[in-house]
């Protein structure tokens, strides 16, 4: 699996030449060490929480995004900082051409360090959608993996502490996830999708759309469907990042999902490996072809 603490400790012992997903601390090590190379890329993956719509009182986008609001991104973030590198984002990948400033996302109500108005407001939305008291009982199912084990801890403490939300955490392993998830087996659940390019008429369509493939919530917004069939049409980039904003705004305010976290990849090698370019590196999913890759020892 990725950035198991035994990959790093090969490459670093030079059992291996090249690690691909190190971990985070044996990057470090790897930064410090003459000889070696290190370098961290963005992933073209979200880690979030699936909020069950056709469950009440989870169907109220109230209820969601107050749940949004109560997850402290930038603490989540450091949550795991020691198993896997991540950074905080919303709805559209942070680091495209498409998002919003980091400046701009970080006075945003749900992404500030500061969480207190987010908080305030949570409560609010909470109590308007009549459930000041909190909820009880949900089934906050988990992806047996390391880091979305911490997280759902987390998660669930700050549901608990900031909303009275109580939420039941049930590991699965992954292959059971997928049909739990598609089956709607579940009233919130952590995990992890992708998507191939980096533009939003690619992962708007899988991961937010009505029937797209990735929409585990069974999301449906007939505003932001229509702005999306306009967002796949149009040609002139001005207009088009005006229809993304859009959606992304009632993406806020109707949430598909929960962000917790954007991943990035950290790739460590020892130097006497030559022919990669790691400038040129996305996603783990583009970058697995070396033809012309060798050793110079």
């Amino acid at each position: 699996p990725p950035w198991t603490p035994e990959v790093g400790a090969a490459l670093l012992a030079g059992k291996v030449d090249y690690v691909r997903t190190i971990d985070p601390v044996a990057a470090r090590i790897a930064k410090a060490t003459p000889g070696m190379t290190f370098v961290d890329f963005y992933q073209s993956v979200i880690h979030a929480i699936w909020v069950n719509n056709t469950k009440k009182p989870l169907d109220d986008p109230r209820v969601r995004r107050a749940m949004h609001l109560a997850l402290d991104k930038p603490v989540l973030v450091e949550v795991v900082k020691d198993v896997t590198p991540t950074l905080v984002g919303g709805f559209i990948y942070p680091f495209s051409e498409w998002a919003t400033s980091p400046e701009e996302m970080s006075k945003r109500l749900g992404y500030q360090t500061d969480p207190k108005a987010a908080v305030l407001e949570a409560r609010r939305l909470l109590a308007e959608a009549g459930h000041g008291k909190g909820i009880k009982g949900l089934d906050f199912m988990v992806r047996e993996l390391a880091h979305h084990k911490l997280w759902s801890v987390a998660i669930q403490a700050m549901l608990k502490e900031t909303l009275n939300i109580e939420c039941n955490l049930r590991a699965v392993q992954t292959s059971v996830w997928f049909d739990e998830a598609q089956a709607g087996n579940y009233d919130l659940t952590i995990s992890a999708i992708v998507s191939t390019v980096l533009d939003p008429s690619d992962y708007f369509n899988s991961w937010y759309a009505k029937d797209g493939p990735q929409n585990y919530s069974k999301w449906y917004n007939p505003a932001f469907e229509q702005v999306l069939q306009q967002i796949n049409r149009e040609i002139d980039e001005p207009k088009r990042k005006t229809l993304i904003r859009q959606a992304d705004d009632i993406m806020e305010q109707d949430p598909p999902l929960l962000p917790v976290a954007y991943e990035k990849m950290n790739d460590a090698w020892y130097n006497y490996v030559k022919g990669q370019n790691p400038t040129a590196f996305f996603g783990i999913y583009d970058v697995v072809r070396w033809d012309t890759v060798w050793l110079d020892k």
